[in-house]
């Protein structure tokens, strides 16, 4: 299938800034990851101005075949989750992505091993661990992805997304749990990745099953009071100023005013 036809088939609305940005990842030969597969896969959903932007961790065999995110088993646990509350998770508002845009060896995300990439000048570095293949992936594909949509909120699915994007490592610990990443001037919502649900279920810890959905469940009731956050729609100059004094007060350069009795 052509790229053209890839992308009319995955996205709902697509800006023509997104359509260059797709073009140039279909073309991405940038690591030894690609080798394994031959395959770039593609986003799917809302490539225009979404509010929710869901990230995996990498494509899997099916993924591959459809060059398409999350429609193995995986994608039908997730999707399975997300049709509860049509009105606030479709096609319309969001948008679903990887860490990875291709998939790793015998579906294995990077750990360890050695890898190769192409540098900005276009020359081999060969040897490289797998954090550094994943950063230069990441940086090259999801990361500029994300800064083209700008979307309000982002759904960590795993332990790789939370980790690369978030930088936030344990998923037991931080499912359920928001946090404000000023480096995409979005929120983030983190939860369990759906093939590490379906491993629970089929080992008796259902549990985890649950918490998922109570992880999904609590996205959809508290969404609405994070995406109205002001600091979202600042302009340029507004938003520096503010990641200035942000970044002053958090390296204890300046001490933020008290606050005196009777007040807020």
């Amino acid at each position: 299938m052509k790229i053209t036809e890839i992308l009319s088939r995955n996205f709902s609305s697509i800006s023509e800034e997104y359509r260059k940005f797709a073009i140039e990842k279909d073309s991405c030969r940038k690591c030894s990851i690609y080798q394994h597969y031959k395959q770039v896969g593609q986003s799917e959903g809302n490539a225009n101005n979404p509010t929710f932007m869901f990230i995996g961790e990498a494509l899997g065999k099916d993924e591959v075949e459809e060059v398409k995110p999350f429609v193995g088993k995986a994608g039908r646990r997730l999707r399975e989750s997300l049709r509860r509350y049509p009105k606030i998770f479709n096609r319309k508002r969001a948008i679903i992505s990887n860490v990875l845009s291709c998939r790793p060896k015998d579906n294995k995300f990077p750990r360890e091993g050695e890898f190769s990439i192409f540098d900005s000048h276009k020359e081999l570095v060969p040897y490289c661990n797998a954090k550094t293949v994943v950063e230069h992936c990441a940086g090259n594909w999801v990361k500029r992805e994300i800064k083209i949509l700008k979307p309000k909120i982002i759904i960590t699915l795993g332990g790789p997304a939370l980790e690369y994007i978030r930088e936030d490592q344990g998923v037991t610990a931080h499912h359920g749990s928001w946090k404000f990443l000023y480096k995409f001037k979005a929120w983030c919502f983190s939860t369990f990745h759906p093939s590490y649900v379906i491993r629970c279920v089929n080992t008796g810890k259902a549990h985890v099953d649950q918490q998922f959905e109570d992880d999904i469940e609590r996205l959809a009731a508290t969404w609405h009071s994070y995406v109205n956050d002001k600091r979202m729609s600042m302009g340029e100059k507004e938003w520096k100023h503010h990641v200035a004094l942000n970044s002053s007060i958090n390296n204890s350069w300046i001490k933020p005013k008290p606050i005196n009795a009777g007040e807020w």
